[in-house]
């Protein structure tokens, strides 16, 4: 007779040191010690060009001109250290598994395994957030800066979400008839099981992020990305800027970088990352759910590369469920979630809206080609209205956001000002997308989606939200 699977489970194959020796680890903090000086110097230098930083008059001009040079010279010193740092770090990338993982504290209990059908069904919460957290001055341009600070806020903001739902912990309830699927809300969705995070590429606000989201919801995987000298050849001096948390335990996970990349995303390791998640116990056989987070291609005139970036990514889901998935297991979901870097409004976009994505995967907030939900809201904010007081402030921004006029205002238009569809819900570049498993014993369905102004003033981009009922069908 088959022993019934461990709660909590071993994490297998998941080590905290993405080296597999700790030597090579003390070296990589090494070569980051002896590139750092030069790194923060460079950024320095970046961020008094970043057009949303550019001071006026001639005064302000003249001190940056000063510190513009001063920093110049931070930077000729700072090359002696660099050079040695950047071959040590180079030459250690052939040994370094493309992510790092923060196991749960051992005080900290997952929630407890369901097991139906003694419990029918349970519901499970997912986050995306595009952050924003790049280094101080390539943040700029975007009209963002201070980023270890937002990391601190951004923290903070996210632990509101890990406080139970209302249903409780693991609770779940149907939504009332008639009620609408989508919310707008200016907090974070309570009871937050899965957390995914974009372009958070600056390792101090990851290790910030990590050191809130660990001890207070579960495992972590973060520095995420294939650095150094990749096939093509590509230099690679960027991560991939993903983040996944889980409250329930990680069996196992997996990175691929997208190939090609072009422009701004040339130095940057985009790609997908799959994670196994178990989440229960049906008839003495591991219940577990599937979760992909990735980030395309970000120019909005490379359509056919984000095509092919999605064509790769589905690809490589049926390659790691395949691999991951034991016959006797039960699936409770398959989630793809992220910055997609495409609408579903913009004419531009016709061939990404017309992917097979749409096919292999639900979006519960589109109704077909550049139909959208009347409920869906765009996820992109307009980069000159971020600081305003309107936009800063979460429950003003969520009030201006019900009207029209306020989503004009606060949201992006379309990329190369084409007119806007009427009423204009903004564009959605922030996606959550679901399946189940075909004839399994599961089936998830869509309990809310939400868009959160709760990073109001931390971000350019609202959080979404989506909470699937997974249940035994009768």
């Amino acid at each position: 007779m088959q022993s019934p699977p461990d709660w909590p489970p071993e994490p297998g194959a998941l080590r905290p040191s993405p080296f597999p020796h700790p030597v090579l680890h003390a070296l990589h903090g090494l070569a980051r010690v002896l590139l750092f000086p030069a790194y923060w110097t460079l950024d320095q230098l970046l961020g008094c060009w970043a057009p949303m930083a550019r001071p006026s008059g001639l005064r302000w001009l003249s001190a940056a001109a000063r510190a513009g040079a001063a920093l110049l010279l931070l930077l000729l010193v700072g090359l002696p250290l660099a050079l040695p740092g950047l071959l040590l770090w180079l030459l250690l990338q052939a040994w370094r598994r493309p992510f790092c993982y923060q196991p749960s504290p051992q005080c900290l209990a997952p929630p407890a395994p369901w097991r139906p059908p003694a419990e029918p069904a349970r519901c499970f919460s997912f986050l995306s957030a595009n952050l924003c957290l790049l280094s101080d001055g390539l943040a700029r341009f975007s009209n963002l800066q201070h980023s270890q600070r937002r990391a601190e806020a951004v923290g903070s903001v996210l632990l509101t979400g890990l406080r139970p739902s209302r249903y409780g912990a693991t609770g779940c309830s149907p939504p009332p008839p008639g009620a609408p699927c989508g919310v707008l809300m200016a907090a974070v969705p309570a009871g937050l099981d899965f957390v995914c995070l974009q372009e958070v590429f600056d390792l101090r606000a990851a290790r910030r992020l990590v050191s809130r989201l660990g001890p207070n919801l579960g495992p972590v995987l973060y520095d995420v990305g294939t650095y150094g000298l990749q096939p093509g050849p590509h230099l690679k001096l960027l991560g991939s800027g993903l983040m996944l948390a889980s409250r329930y335990p990680l069996l196992r996970a997996a990175f691929r970088c997208f190939p090609d990349a072009r422009r701004e995303d040339a130095l940057a390791s985009k790609g997908l990352l799959s994670a196994q998640a178990q989440l229960g116990i049906l008839d003495g056989r591991r219940i577990v759910g599937f979760l992909h987070c990735t980030h395309l291609h970000a120019p909005s005139e490379d359509g056919p590369l984000r095509c092919k970036q999605l064509t790769l990514l589905l690809d490589w889901v049926e390659q790691f469920e395949a691999e991951s998935c034991q016959s006797d297991e039960a699936v409770a979901f398959s989630v793809l979630l992220g910055d997609l870097n495409f609408d579903n409004c913009s004419l531009d976009h016709a061939q990404e809206q017309e992917h097979q994505l749409f096919s292999r995967f639900r979006d519960p907030c589109r109704l077909g080609t550049r139909r959208e939900q009347p409920w869906a809201l765009g996820t992109l904010l307009s980069p000159s209205t971020l600081h305003h007081s309107v936009a800063c402030s979460p429950e003003m921004l969520r009030r201006a956001l019900e009207q029209e006029e306020g989503r004009h205002r606060y949201l992006a238009g379309l990329p190369h000002g084409g007119r806007q569809a009427k009423p204009w819900q903004g564009r959605r570049l922030d996606y959550i997308t679901y399946r189940g498993a075909p004839a399994g014993p599961l089936s998830p369905e869509v309990e809310q989606v939400t868009f959160s102004t709760a990073l109001a003033g931390l971000t350019d981009h609202l959080a979404v939200g989506l909470r699937l009922r997974v249940s035994m069908p009768f």
